[in-house]
Parts: structure tokens; sequence; C-alpha cells
């Protein structure tokens, strides 16, 4: 099902897929305890001061990268798939130079409006000198998400890792430390230490990222071939329309995280409860949810330079062969994780966030996770596609109802409100995105095998699993290695059950190693 590549670059996909897979787990595991940690310093409230800070700095983030990883991916991806090194060298001095523009103005601007953002528009002044010092970040930033994309684009992710790796373990330790030793009695320079060891790893992860492109670039990238003229004219090409589109999704996505405390003030809360509840489902159940996307990220990621080169090479049928593996591996795994949400939400709830509040919130959104992660991928393929402007209206038009069903919801329903807007906004976006990928490239969905045998597989797999520990262990899980055991044992079953419904009803493996009868089938 998933054979999509020559053998060789399979060997290599798959090996690049694991790596930042790992990478990615390892790295959420350490985020979700974090967490946890920073939720038994600050409270639940200052979660929620910390998380209204970061949402403003998220916008400053996107205006600081403006799409240049994407660039950077893209024009890296079609300079090597026509063998212009030379082109590779002045694409990239060319997306550096665009990071340093747009990230020292982003950080200017985050700098000197930070007493107007904070007072006037998060209604709280103890955030304004977290923004201030998450301004002195962004340019770092910005030439880090540059790089990355270079490294993306040349499939040496063992670098990104690597970069991951160093910038996590500062940011935490540095962060731990500072609570630790120099622990304040106000929330305002709590949060103040978390933004500090922030801004520390991002600096040092440039410069580690840096050290290691110019070695690459000496190493594997000659100065052969010619030097594209068109080339600041494609770079600008794909990531302003990109970044612009980008500033106004950031932007309504900001005024959203803004209305929702608003929204639950307005129900007769106090600003104190508004922040915990806030708090609890920003910064401790959503995380927990949004963990998976740990194994999905780095898998479209590099699915985006794959089909770039295909459609560089105008190679259709393998673009049309990638998007369909690519399509199946993600609802079989999407449908997995939500089973296993759905099932352990009470647990996962119990021993990562020490909330019963989470549970419930992570019990509601987990059906909804196969839905976010087939839009996640459709939106990879159509940016590898250069569908990017599409995909962006698209995210726009998610953000502009998320606000308005934020703003009528929320003050009626709560939090329940914020999780609604969710639900109705995924979907629509997910239908569009899938509904554009198949009238460009053409493919079967085949619902059956790639929907109906991963449900009944899951829905089983958990049957199984609790008849197991109703019967040999009974209670609820000691901690987080004994959950982490039950989890890796319902997914085992669930991978067992799928691969015996995929050779009875298909007559396919999951993972074929030699032709089978199905390889000549149509679809399912």
């Amino acid at each position: 099902m998933f054979t999509v590549l020559h053998s060789k670059k399979l060997v290599k996909f798959v090996r690049a897929v694991l790596l930042l897979a790992v990478t990615g787990l390892i790295m959420r595991g350490v985020s979700v305890y974090f967490n946890v940690y920073l939720t038994s310093k600050l409270g639940s409230e200052g979660m929620g001061l910390y998380t209204l800070i970061c949402s403003v700095y998220n916008f400053a983030f996107t205006f600081a990268t403006s799409a240049i990883n994407l660039a950077s991916t893209r024009l890296v991806s079609e300079a090597l798939g026509k063998g212009n090194h030379r082109g590779v060298r002045s694409a990239m001095a060319r997306c550096i130079g665009y990071s340093l523009f747009f990230g020292t103005t982003a950080l200017l601007g985050l700098f000197f409006l930070a007493p107007l953002i904070g007072s006037s528009l998060l209604k709280d002044s103890r955030t304004i000198l977290s923004l201030r010092f998450f301004a002195l970040s962004l340019p770092f930033i910005a030439l880090s998400s540059c790089l990355n994309g270079y490294f993306t684009a040349v499939r040496r992710v063992s670098k990104n890792a690597a970069v991951q790796f160093a910038e996590q373990g500062v940011r935490v330790g540095l962060c731990v430390f500072l609570l630790s030793f120099f622990m304040p009695s106000d929330l305002e320079h709590a949060c103040l230490c978390v933004v500090i060891g922030g801004c520390t790893a991002d600096i040092l992860s440039f410069i580690y990222s840096f050290i290691m492109f110019r070695y690459d670039l000496k190493k594997h990238v000659s100065r052969a071939g010619q030097a594209d003229p068109d080339c600041k004219k494609q770079l600008l090409s794909i990531a302003l329309p990109v970044a612009l589109s980008s500033y106004l999704r950031s932007g309504l996505i900001t005024l959203e995280h803004l209305l929702i405390p608003r929204g639950m003030r307005k129900m007769g809360m106090s600003n104190e409860s508004a922040l915990k509840i806030y708090g609890v489902m920003q910064g401790m159940a959503l995380p927990v949810v949004m963990f998976p996307y740990a194994l999905l990220s780095p898998f479209g990621a590099l699915l985006i330079p794959e089909i770039a080169e295909r459609r560089a090479g105008s190679d259709s049928k393998g673009i049309k062969r990638v998007s369909e593996s690519a399509i199946g591996f993600v609802l079989i795994f999407g449908i997995g994780i939500a089973g296993i949400m759905a099932f352990f939400s009470n647990d996962l709830g119990a021993v990562f966030c020490k909330s019963p509040e989470a549970s419930k919130y992570i019990r509601c959104l987990a059906p909804l996770l196969p839905i976010m992660y087939l839009d996640t991928i459709t939106d990879c393929i159509l940016k590898g596609l250069d569908h990017q402007l599409y995909t962006m209206r698209i995210n726009i038009i998610d953000s502009f109802l998320s606000v308005i069903i934020v703003f009528f919801l929320v003050p009626e329903m709560g939090i329940y409100g914020y999780i609604a807007e969710i639900v109705v906004c995924e979907l629509i976006n997910a239908s569009l995105s899938v509904w554009k990928l198949l009238s460009v490239v053409k493919f079967k969905m085949r619902t059956i095998s790639r929907v109906l045998l991963p449900l009944v597989s899951i829905v089983l797999a958990t049957g199984i699993t609790r008849l197991f520990f109703n019967f040999f262990v009974l209670g609820a899980p000691a901690g987080a290695p004994d959950l982490i055991v039950r989890i890796c044992l319902t997914l085992g079953i669930y991978l067992v059950l799928l691969q015996i419904f995929y050779l009875c009803f298909t007559g396919e493996s999951l993972i074929p190693l030699k032709k089978t009868r199905a390889k000549q089938r149509q679809g399912t």
C-alpha cells in the first residue's frame, strides 16, 4: 500500500520520517511533561496568562517567518530536481536576506508595541515585559526557519533533529533552573522566566543550525550550474502571497484566542476563573490531543519536497501514487489515534494533566483527529503542487468563521462553544481541501479499506484491551509508564487486526514487501 517510491528513495524517505517521528515523539513527550511542570509552578491562572501571551507572540512569529520555510524548501527542492547546485546556493542567499528583513521588522514592531498590546488588547499589563523579551528572539527564529527548510529539501533531516533536541534541552533546562532558583512570587515575572528560557534556546538553536548549514553547503553543494536569474522573483511569488494570507489568518486566530476568555467573562466568570479554564484547555488538554502530530508532522513536511520534485519532473503518475498512499496512511493513523484518545481520555487527563476537566476536553476532541490529520496531509500535498494559495484562502475562511462562532457561542456555552467551533471549522476546512486535491490529482479514496476497516479494527482493539485489563489488571493505570504500556498494547492489537482484515478483504498487506494480487486492483 505504501510502496510509492523506488527502493532506495523509499528507504531514505522512511528513514527520514522515522528519525523525525522519533525526535518529534520525544520532543512532544518532553513538552507535555514540561506543561505539567509549568502548571505546578504557575497554576492554571498562570498557564492561562502565559497562553494569552503566546497567542500574540504567535502572530509576531508568523510575521517574522513569513512563509520562508515553505519557500526555501520549494526553491531548493526544485533546484536539486534540475541538478543545479549553484541554484541552491543563490536560493539560500536570497532566503536568508528575506528572513533577516522580516525577522528584524517583527522584533521592532513587537518590542515597541508591547505596552499598547498588553494594556489595550490583552487587558493585562502583566504581559508587557514577556512580550518584549519574546521580540528579541524573532530574527533568530526567522533564520532558523529558513535553514530548516533547506535541511528538509536536501533530506538531511538528522540536522533538524539535532537542532530540535538541543533547542528543547536548553529551553526546558533553563526554564526549570530559573523557576526553581529564582521563582518570583508574582505571575508576571514567573511567566518572564519561561520566556527567557525560550528566547535563549531560540538564539542558541540558530547558531547551531547556521554552523551545520555552512558545513553541509561546503560538503554537499558544489558551485556547478548557473544561478537562477528569476530566483528572487520565485521566492517572492511563493512566500509573499502565503505570508500575507498567514498574517490575516494568524491575526484572526489571535483575535479568536482573545475572545475566548472575554466570552467566558461575559458569562459572569471572574477573570481568574476564565484564565484557569482557558489554561486547562490550551495548556493541558490540547497539547495531549496534539501529541500524535509528532508522528505526522515529519511525514507531511517531507511530502512537500517529494511532490515538488515530481511536479518539476512532470511525473503525474508518481504524484498520484504518493498522494493515494499518503491519504491511506493518514486515515489509518488518524482513526487509530482517535480511538486511543477516546478510550484512554480519563487516564490521559489524570496522568498527564492532573485534571478531570482536561479529560472531558480530550474526549470531546478525539473523534475529530482523523479529520484534522487528513486536512494537514492534504494541505502538504497541495503545497507541493503549488496550490498553497488555495490552502491559505481556505484557512482564512476557516479563521473568519472561527472568530464569528467564538464571538457568539462562547458567551452562551463557555469553553464548549470553543470546542463546537473547532469541530465545525475542521469539517469545513478538510472537506474543501480534499475536494481540491481530488479535482487536481484525481485518485480514489477507497473508503472501505481506509475508513471502515480501521474503524472496526480500533473498536475491537479497545474492546480486547478493556477485557484483558479488567480480568488481569484491576484498577486504573498506576502512572505514565503503565498507561504507555496499555496504549502500546492497544496499538499493537489494532495493527494486527487491521493487517488481518486487509489480507481477508483486500488481499494486500499494509506494507507489502512484494507484489500481491491486490496490487493489480484499481481500488476497493
